[in-house]
């Protein structure tokens, strides 16, 4: 009885019972497996496809400081545009400002006079204060502007009197082409202003004491 070897015993019901020769194949099969990872891993390494390792020494800090200048970079590049952004958006504003009150000192020009500047006087006869204006547009009650200045890029406004009684008034903008987006246009209400504002256009009086004063940009601080 005591040299009887009894069958392997089953674990579960109906399940095969595990045999010497089931976990020698499993062993080797585990080997087979490992051993393709050990030779996989090694031919990344082979390839480069794997990086190696850095230790903290002179290289370590070297990619982290590079690291560091680049991220600081771009958002110094990028604090730079949004501050160009604000300029322009700033100069626009003077700019809109501006001519609003010159296409309004035009108006009042008109109402005292008639008629517009024609294309020789322009818009430098809203700053002139002498008799020859007096004789060529009589009812001329001068000057309507403080003085004659560029727009906030340091270019003249463009004025051109029409052939049926309106004129054309604006600034180029940054690009400094005209016909673009960029272009800078008065309200046309603000021709109007003075002829429907009668009371105040009637009681005019030159700038020093009551008039409009065009936006200088160049003796305006700029924020950024």
């Amino acid at each position: 009885m005591k040299n009887l070897k009894l069958p392997p015993k089953r674990r579960f019901p109906g399940e095969k019972p595990v045999t010497d020769e089931d976990r020698r194949k499993r062993k080797e099969r585990s080997a087979k497996i490992k051993a393709i990872a050990r030779e996989f891993e090694a031919k990344k390494r082979a390839v480069g496809l794997k990086a190696p390792a850095l230790k903290k020494g002179f290289m370590f800090y070297a990619v982290v400081l590079m690291g560091m200048l680049l991220v600081g970079g771009a958002v110094i590049q990028s604090a730079t545009k949004a501050g160009e952004k604000r300029r322009v958006d700033v100069r626009r504003l003077h700019a809109g400002r501006s001519v609003d009150a010159l296409a309004e000192a035009l108006g009042r020009f008109k109402f005292h006079t008639g008629k517009y500047p024609d294309a020789e006087d322009g818009l430098t006869c809203l700053s002139r204060n002498d008799n020859g204006l007096r004789k060529k547009y009589p009812g001329w009650l001068g000057r309507y502007v403080q003085r004659d200045i560029p727009d906030p890029w340091k270019r003249p406004f463009v004025y051109e009197p029409g052939t049926n009684g309106e004129v054309v008034l604006l600034s180029l903008g940054a690009d400094g082409v005209r016909g673009t987006v960029d272009d800078v246009l008065p309200h046309p209400e603000a021709f109007l202003k003075p002829f429907r504002d009668t009371t105040w256009t009637n009681d005019w009086a030159p700038y020093e004491r009551r008039g409009i004063i065009v936006v200088d940009m160049h003796h305006l601080p700029v924020k950024d």
